[in-house]
Protein backbone atom coordinates (compact mmCIF):
# COMPACT_ATOMS: atom_id res chain seq x y z
CA UNK A 1 0.00 0.00 0.00
CA UNK A 2 1.32 3.27 -0.95
CA UNK A 3 1.23 6.20 2.39
CA UNK A 4 -1.42 8.99 1.00
CA UNK A 5 0.63 11.51 3.41
CA UNK A 6 4.05 10.63 1.22
CA UNK A 7 3.36 8.32 -1.54
CA UNK A 8 5.97 5.68 -0.03
CA UNK A 9 5.33 1.69 0.32
CA UNK A 10 3.63 1.38 3.60
CA UNK A 11 4.69 -1.87 5.61
CA UNK A 12 1.37 -4.63 6.51
CA UNK A 13 1.74 -6.13 9.98
CA UNK A 14 -0.96 -5.62 13.33
CA UNK A 15 -1.02 -3.17 15.82
CA UNK A 16 -1.97 -5.19 19.30
CA UNK A 17 -2.75 -4.54 23.13
CA UNK A 18 -4.07 -6.19 26.14
CA UNK A 19 -4.65 -3.66 28.78
CA UNK A 20 -1.31 -5.09 30.94
CA UNK A 21 1.63 -3.58 28.78
CA UNK A 22 1.97 -0.78 26.04
CA UNK A 23 0.13 -0.74 22.91
CA UNK A 24 2.88 -2.49 19.96
CA UNK A 25 2.94 -2.85 16.20
CA UNK A 26 4.39 -5.60 14.48
CA UNK A 27 5.42 -5.99 10.09
CA UNK A 28 3.70 -9.67 9.48
CA UNK A 29 0.81 -11.14 11.02
CA UNK A 30 2.60 -12.60 14.55
CA UNK A 31 3.51 -10.57 17.84
CA UNK A 32 6.47 -8.88 19.17
CA UNK A 33 8.65 -11.31 20.85
CA UNK A 34 8.18 -11.18 24.58
CA UNK A 35 11.64 -10.16 25.54
CA UNK A 36 11.54 -7.72 22.41
CA UNK A 37 8.36 -5.64 23.89
CA UNK A 38 9.82 -5.79 26.87
CA UNK A 39 12.79 -3.70 25.70
CA UNK A 40 10.40 -1.58 23.65
CA UNK A 41 10.70 -2.89 20.34
CA UNK A 42 7.37 -1.66 18.31
CA UNK A 43 6.33 0.41 21.09
CA UNK A 44 3.01 2.71 20.00
CA UNK A 45 3.74 6.21 22.20
CA UNK A 46 0.74 7.79 21.07
CA UNK A 47 -1.62 4.77 22.21
CA UNK A 48 -3.87 5.35 25.29
CA UNK A 49 -4.08 2.38 27.40
CA UNK A 50 -7.73 0.28 28.07
CA UNK A 51 -7.70 -2.97 29.97
CA UNK A 52 -9.26 -4.93 26.90
CA UNK A 53 -7.15 -6.63 24.47
CA UNK A 54 -7.11 -5.81 20.56
CA UNK A 55 -5.73 -6.72 17.15
CA UNK A 56 -6.13 -4.49 14.58
CA UNK A 57 -4.73 -5.33 10.97
CA UNK A 58 -2.46 -1.84 9.63
CA UNK A 59 -0.24 -0.40 7.63
CA UNK A 60 2.63 1.53 8.56
CA UNK A 61 5.08 4.25 6.92
CA UNK A 62 8.71 4.21 7.96
CA UNK A 63 9.09 7.62 6.09
CA UNK A 64 6.75 9.71 7.94
CA UNK A 65 6.09 7.70 11.16
CA UNK A 66 1.56 7.22 9.96
CA UNK A 67 -0.25 4.69 10.36
CA UNK A 68 -3.34 3.71 8.28
CA UNK A 69 -6.19 1.11 9.02
CA UNK A 70 -9.94 0.73 8.17
CA UNK A 71 -12.78 1.12 10.84
CA UNK A 72 -15.96 1.65 11.65
CA UNK A 73 -17.63 3.48 14.47
CA UNK A 74 -20.66 1.93 16.00
CA UNK A 75 -23.51 4.31 16.53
Amino acid sequence: MKCPFCEKEMKKGILYGDGRSAVHWNEGSKKVPVLEAMVGKGRVTAAKYTLASFIINSYYCDACKKMVFDTDLEN
